[in-house]
């Protein structure tokens, strides 16, 4: 259920959602921030601070934890609430906005991930070979490796003697962030980050049902065949992804608990139970996406009848200074343009791809190869100019699923403040999830007032909760705001009830 609402959230982001029937439901009306509405007066605002200190103080959902609240006018920057607005919080996924306007303002509205394909003689000293030249496009799918082939076939190339080559060279080699939890690393979220991505580097699986209950379920991967017998040392060995399935049939009617996980070997294994008839799909980090990208691209082309030489998956990329007049380009393919990448990162909150927009920064600060350090350095510079203290920020990933991770409510809302006051506020407010709309708070508030008025990024992990952006009031137009828990330890629905609330006095009376 989690990765088919993840990939919604991404379709619609990028405008390939469905309509219709199959996208039926309602929904609120979306109402916008504006910068205009009734001055806030000193009663006003009083009333504002009085409600909201009622609220952490009477909240049993938040006792103990850690919380932060910072509450500006937007289109003035004047606070109207603060409380351990200086502190540092870990910021989860609303980290994710410092990636994304940074991009905003540092890589430009014209931004694009590039991916070309071309045939270099004797680059692996066999014979033509296929290389693809990647640069980091975390939606480089199926339909594109595809598409390269036929581009191959149209070029009236019949043998690839020398292989397919994956050039990952773009960005560095550094598979994961410091701070992210190895455990995590079987899961779709926490993916291995590379140059070289494709299918978001998950492998896609479904179980089914077999016979009866306590029979195997049958398990199918896409787009690589990957179930087959194998064994720990086995799995690492290869790089290309090994399926192991312990799942099984549960009796009609139960809840399906389809999960994978990922053996002392690198074998990927899925685990669980699928209810009898029935069907549950999971998504699969690959151990090595270059591999898993070559395999499925040598796959096309097999496909297509064209003789390809496989001795070394994944293939040794070739010098980067292979002489342009020895290139026959075949395919060249550019992402959608940045708004809507950082739409395809804001709405369904994907980690994959605010780590290759931070080594796109990094690559714009200081060149190829980008890495995270130099992209976090120009994060810090970024936030220095627009009034942030680069010293009470901590930025050691794009996602903010590092532990190390640590930002203020004031910090989160200088980057608020700065995107609404800059030239790419449409975009922003494109690209942020919207109570009981879109996103990541689609089915989030959808029955409280802030439905439809609150343009919000979230963050959730272990322990941490937190909500950033706008909110339209119902009487003064916008406002700007971070909501921080950390070091928390309750019940969600109490601690949604809570969010809710500090939701509903900041939308007001319509009075």
């Amino acid at each position: 259920m989690r990765e088919a609402l993840r990939r919604a959230c991404l379709a619609c982001a990028l405008g390939t959602c469905a309509t219709g029937a199959a996208a039926a439901r309602t929904v609120p009306p979306l109402v916008p921030p504006q910068a205009d509405g009734r001055p806030w007066s000193a009663s006003d605002a009083g009333a504002l601070r009085a409600q909201l200190d009622a609220l952490f103080a009477g909240s049993a959902a938040v006792r103990g934890a850690h919380t932060g609240l910072l509450v500006l006018e937007t289109r003035s920057g004047v606070p109207l609430y603060a409380r351990a607005a200086d502190d540092e919080f870990m910021p989860a996924s609303t980290l994710k906005l410092v990636v994304g306007s940074a991009a905003f303002a540092r890589l430009g509205d014209d931004f694009r991930f590039h991916t070309q394909a071309f045939v270099a003689p004797q680059a692996a000293g066999n014979g033509p070979t296929l290389v693809l030249r990647t640069g980091g496009d975390p939606f480089l799918g199926e339909k594109d490796v595809g598409a390269i082939a036929d581009a191959v076939v149209a070029a009236g190339i019949e043998a690839l003697p020398g292989g397919v080559a994956i050039d990952r060279s773009y960005f560095d080699a550094q598979p994961y962030p410091p701070g992210w939890v190895w455990d995590d690393f079987p899961f779709y979220y926490a993916p291995v980050i590379s140059a070289a991505s494709f299918e978001e580097n998950v492998l896609h699986v479904t179980a089914t049902a077999g016979s009866a209950a306590g029979a195997p379920a049958f398990v199918a991967t896409a787009p690589l065949a990957a179930v087959r017998p194998g064994t720990g040392p086995a799995c690492a060995a290869q790089l290309l992804p090994v399926v192991v399935s312990q799942a099984v049939t549960g009796p009609p009617g139960t809840e399906s608990t389809i999960d994978v996980d990922r053996s002392a070997g690198g074998c990927i294994v899925v685990v669980g139970s699928v209810p009898l008839r029935g069907s549950d799909t999971a998504d699969a980090a690959v151990p090595s996406p270059a591999a898993y990208l070559w395999a499925a691209l040598v796959d096309a082309l097999r496909a297509r009848h064209v003789d390809v030489a496989t001795d070394v998956p994944g293939g040794p990329a070739p010098p980067l200074d292979v002489a342009p007049a020895a290139r026959r380009s075949v395919w060249i393919h550019d992402s959608e343009p940045l708004a809507k990448v950082v739409a395809g990162m804001w709405f369904p909150s994907d980690n994959l791809v605010a780590e290759l927009l931070l080594k796109s920064l990094g690559v714009a600060r200081a060149g190829v190869p980008g890495t995270s350090e130099n992209g976090a350095a120009l994060e810090r510079e970024w936030l220095q100019s627009i009034g942030v203290d680069p010293r009470t920020v901590t930025l050691r990933d794009g996602s903010g699923l590092s532990i190390y991770d640590r930002i203020t409510p004031r910090a989160l809302s200088a980057v608020l403040q700065a995107d609404w006051n800059g030239p790419h506020r449409e975009e922003v407010l494109g690209a942020l999830p919207v109570a009981g709309v879109r996103g990541t708070l689609r089915e989030e508030f959808v029955d409280t007032p802030a439905a439809g008025r609150a343009y919000v990024k979230t963050g959730s992990m272990s322990h941490v909760r937190g909500l950033a952006g706008y909110i339209e009031t119902r009487a003064h137009g916008a406002l700007t705001f971070a909501l921080m828990v950390d070091d928390w330890n309750g019940e969600p629905p109490a601690l949604d009830a809570f969010r809710g609330a500090v939701l509903r006095s900041l939308v007001g009376s319509s009075t």
